[in-house]
């Protein structure tokens, strides 16, 4: 996979002309995402292009070669790779659509590149791809603009829109492969690479059709050991199994049959569209969670039940307080305030003070030994108006001494987005747009806590 992610020097088969706003240039948008290996335009109907002499053949160039990117119509692209090979390239990418993800000639032609490949010891990445991305060294072969962060996140996905949404799917990437028809390179080669990768520690996967799924999972389960890998399957109904095999040519097989494999092989298994973001701001973030005990810190009651109701339904359950940490809230509370957990911090927040009871409160839960993670619950306020009931720099410092337990939040109120922001920042306390999505990140956590301890046995 090297030389899809490093290459030294890249010829582009088919580039346009054509360049600036709407042309969708590849070159153009290798160069602005700064590229700095050496460029060979191929196109035989110019001189040269973006400055940059042109060839009318890639056989022409006469040079090193690591990598070629074909973007021709589908009847053009196997006499495209024959020739890569000819010229001693060793990695292709195939961009156009209308191979197995098509009809019977597609299929035809798709089958083709693969013998080229077999008979000349070339790698394709595609058919039906924007390729790769790789932030650390700003490269990309993607025609789409791209949002760059030396995120220490791993994307291998089926679809384009996993690299162009990365911000809606997986939060941002540091390095991508598309797979596409995944012809040659599939899961299995982008799984290895980012597994042996020290600049990824988080692989999130977007997989529609899973081609040699045992060498896959006898790969992925102890990569999935030492790094998070979590799973989006699409193609779950019927219908949806259909879309696949006319979107990437894929075979999207029986769901529950994909689901219990990859759990068992230690990957964190995806339901629903929406949760790979918060999935992997999670492991990234929070360490995994020892037991199922939970406790809930809240400024309203409603909250506090609401979070027991979730926690239940991810197999979690409150945890019964240590008498030290519920000494600590009746010290602070009115002798008339039942005390238990969910811990109601709102009648001694109106006698103290919110900073005050909720930094005092959370670091009694964090010491204590019949807890396992905590579900912080608080106010977003309007600042600087109410700056008083922000406890975002307060909690954030609490968590800057080295714990093992996970704390995880949500906020209600007027302001949400920028306290969220605050959070984000220490990078301790890890606030979702829901209390259900709070409670699901900590199953989450205890998922891949029981993963590791069935491996240690």
């Amino acid at each position: 996979m090297r030389y899809f992610m490093e290459p030294e020097s890249t010829a582009i088969i088919g580039i346009s002309r054509r360049s600036g706003p709407g042309s969708y240039n590849l070159m153009e948008n290798m160069l602005h995402y700064g590229y700095q290996g050496r460029i060979f335009p191929i196109n035989p109907q110019a001189n040269e292009i973006l400055g940059v002499k042109a060839y009318t053949n890639i056989r022409k160039v006469g040079l090193k070669i690591d990598l070629a990117i074909i973007s021709l119509p589908r009847e053009l692209v196997v006499k495209s790779v024959q020739e890569c090979a000819e010229a001693g390239v060793k990695a292709v990418i195939v961009v156009g659509q209308g191979f197995a993800d098509a009809d019977v000639r597609g299929k035809i032609l798709q089958h083709e590149l693969i013998a080229i490949a077999k008979e000349n010891g070339l790698r394709i990445l595609g058919p039906n791809t924007l390729g790769v991305v790789n932030n650390f060294n700003n490269f990309t072969t993607s025609f789409m603009p791209l949002t760059r962060e030396k995120s220490p996140v791993g994307l291998i996905c089926q679809s384009g829109v996993f690299f162009v949404g990365a911000a809606v799917f997986s939060g941002q990437i540091g390095k991508g492969i598309d797979i596409g028809n995944a012809c040659d390179i599939g899961f299995y080669e982008a799984l290895k690479y980012f597994g042996d990768d020290p600049d990824i520690k988080i692989i999130a996967i977007h997989v529609e059709g899973l081609e040699h799924a045992r060498p896959f999972l006898s790969l992925a389960g102890p990569i999935a050991r030492e790094k998070p890998i979590v799973v989006f399957k699409t193609g779950q109904s019927e219908a949806g199994a259909k879309a696949a095999a006319s979107h990437s040519g894929a075979m999207a097989g029986d769901y529950q049959i994909y689901r219990t494999a990859l759990k068992q092989a230690g990957l964190l298994f995806l339901d629903e569209d929406g949760q790979m973001g918060d999935a992997v701001k999670t492991l990234l973030r929070q360490p995994p969670m020892k037991g199922n005990r939970i406790a809930v810190i809240t400024v309203t009651g409603a909250g506090g039940i609401m979070a027991t109701d979730a926690l239940e339904r991810y197999g979690l359950e409150l945890a019964s307080l240590s008498e030290k940490t519920i000494s600590a809230l009746a010290d602070l509370s009115p002798e008339w305030m039942p005390l238990g957990n969910p811990l109601d911090l709102w009648p001694a927040v109106m006698k103290h003070g919110l900073r005050d009871i909720y930094t005092a409160i959370l670091r009694e839960v964090l010491a204590d030994h019949n807890v396992d993670g905590a579900l912080c619950i608080s106010i977003a306020p309007k600042l600087p108006d109410f700056d008083f009931l922000d406890v975002s720099e307060q909690l954030n410092k609490i968590m800057d001494k080295k714990t093992e337990k996970p704390v995880v939040g949500w906020l209600y109120g007027p302001n949400v987005k920028e306290i969220s922001e605050k959070f984000d920042k220490g990078n301790r306390i890890t606030i979702y747009q829901t209390i259900e999505k709070a409670a699901w990140s900590l199953a989450l956590l205890r998922e891949r806590q029981q993963f590791l301890e069935k491996e240690d046995k």
